[in-house]
């Protein structure tokens, strides 16, 4: 059987990849042929994504794709959601598009309930509340009189904003719309009332496309640049959790599953979403999947606060790997200290390190000065509050869930998943680390015929695969443990 190529172009908070996938009898195989690193850029206090040196990358790592392939059929992009650009008609930018880690939005959401409530925002969306989400990027413009709104056209999200640098179109897709907290996921459109309320134009939102829609053609400059013809550019689940989710390898209806990385998403597939006060309270999110599925999950702070860490330690002359750092974190005395990962203290602090210690302080907790010691604290405390929200989630869904799946480049820290086995009491599989890339590969080959459907997809993901089981070991000590970690933090709270 003749093999089929098709390239992702996988963009993260922290680097970008691009990726060659080979199918060929029944197994699917990548290549990452480019691997740029991507950070927001801090220009008089206030912090941007440097999209043009992102688009140099992407089309370089373009150039390095097709010579090695010439037969590649089609080209798909995922990245992080709610971030967005403003385009004018004539297609100029208007303004840099901004990182969702800005400070801009900070204290907005008080603001924001004076103009609608908490709940009836939940109640149109199903989107969990969140400072970063796109309504409140844009309602903070809204507050300082931006004048970017009087040039601006349409609103693109980053893989749109891509998409359009690509082919010149203007248009976006299912899953990245629903990340916005401006998208009715009943109504299956963009929302009027809150647009209204909120004071943005309706005209800035761009067409929606479902997952797995050709865009459009390559433009003709960037064909001639690779000496190629007629390649199309699919929209996968444009949002990286939604290419993840596709590229979960799970089997029947009682798993759920945690895309691991500078965040960590946890939830289940739904058909249809949930919203109703209980999901409200929990405050977990219904985004857009692939078949007009929902993601019910809730975001997690996740890995982001190890890599500050070790950020702040290379600053200090003291570069180490992340597994040197788990090491050093096995090596230390278990439960010491406790912090909620998901307190607003830790979504862009000036130190981390600083940030984690002063929790502690203030918790009437020991301070952790060691290496071993802070990057112990987060690790655990990630899997305690992992435990929080699988908690919430059996509840919400009266199911009980029996296998978990964690894929994604944070599948990789043993220490973590193994900590997530002990406190959930139940297998744990890890894998694919590249989840994303494959669930965007498998989408566009969905799309060119290549792949029937999702259900043969996953089934070619477990056939292609490593992956590894933890079992649960000191499920008892790690419950009693928990018990301390809720203290902790509910005293904070």
């Amino acid at each position: 059987m003749e093999d089929r190529k098709f390239l992702a172009i996988d963009l993260g908070a922290e680097s970008g990849r691009v990726i060659v996938g080979i199918l060929k009898d029944g197994k699917l195989t990548i290549e990452e042929v480019h691997r740029f690193i991507n950070r927001p850029v801090d220009i008089l206090g206030r912090l941007y994504w440097n999209v043009t040196q992102i688009f140099q990358d992407i089309k370089d790592g373009l150039v390095k794709a097709f010579s090695k392939y010439r037969d590649i059929e089609s080209i798909g992009i995922d990245t992080w959601g709610v971030d967005f650009g403003l385009v004018t008609k004539e297609g100029y930018f208007a303004g840099i598009p901004v990182c969702y880690r800005d400070h801009r939005t900070d204290g907005i959401l008080e603001k924001a309930f004076e103009v609608m409530s908490r709940e009836r925002i939940y109640e149109l969306t199903g989107i969990q509340i969140m400072q970063i989400n796109t309504l409140f990027q844009l309602y903070s413009m809204v507050l300082e009189k931006s004048s970017l709104f009087n040039s601006a056209y349409k609103l693109l999200f980053m893989p749109d904003l891509f998409n359009f640098m690509l082919t010149g179109e203007m248009k976006t897709e299912f899953s990245i719309a629903t990340t916005s907290q401006m998208y009715n996921p009943i109504r299956d459109g963009w929302e009027e009332e809150i647009l209204e309320k909120f004071g943005i134009p309706k005209d800035l939102m761009p067409e929606v496309l479902p997952p797995g829609t050709v865009i459009g053609n390559l433009n003709k400059s960037i064909e001639e640049e690779l000496g190629v013809k007629n390649i199309s550019v699919i929209a996968p689940c444009e949002h990286d959790t939604g290419c993840a989710v596709v590229g979960v390898p799970g089997e029947g209806e009682d798993w759920a599953y945690i895309s691991s990385g500078t965040w960590s998403l946890m939830g289940v597939e739904l058909k249809s979403p949930i919203i109703n006060n209980e999901s409200l309270k929990a405050n977990f999110t219904n985004e857009g999947g692939y078949n007009k599925t929902f993601r019910f999950l809730k975001n997690i702070m996740g890995l982001w606060l190890l890599q500050r860490v070790k950020r702040e330690w290379a600053k200090e002359g003291e570069d180490l790997s992340y597994n040197e750092i788990t090491r050093l974190a096995e090596q230390e005395k278990s439960f010491q200290y406790f912090i909620n990962p998901d307190d607003v203290s830790f979504l862009n602090p000036p130190s981390m390190i600083k940030a984690i210690q002063y929790y502690c302080k203030k918790t009437g907790q020991e301070i952790p000065e060691k290496k071993g010691e802070i990057a112990r604290c987060i690790l655990e405390s990630l899997a305690f509050r992992y435990k929080d929200v699988f908690t919430d989630l059996e509840r919400i869904l009266n199911k009980k869930i029996s296998v978990l799946h964690i894929v994604g480049g944070g599948s990789q820290n043993q220490l973590l998943s193994q900590f997530t086995a002990n406190i959930l009491g139940i297998p744990v599989i890890t894998g694919p680390i590249e989840a994303t890339a494959l669930g965007n590969i498998v989408v566009q080959a969905i799309t060119k015929g290549a792949i029937k459907d999702v259900v043969e997809a996953r089934k070619i993901i477990r056939d292609s695969s490593e992956m590894k089981v933890y079992q649960p070991q000191n499920t008892e000590e790690w419950i009693r443990n928990y018990e301390k970690y809720k203290e902790v933090t509910e005293k904070k709270n």
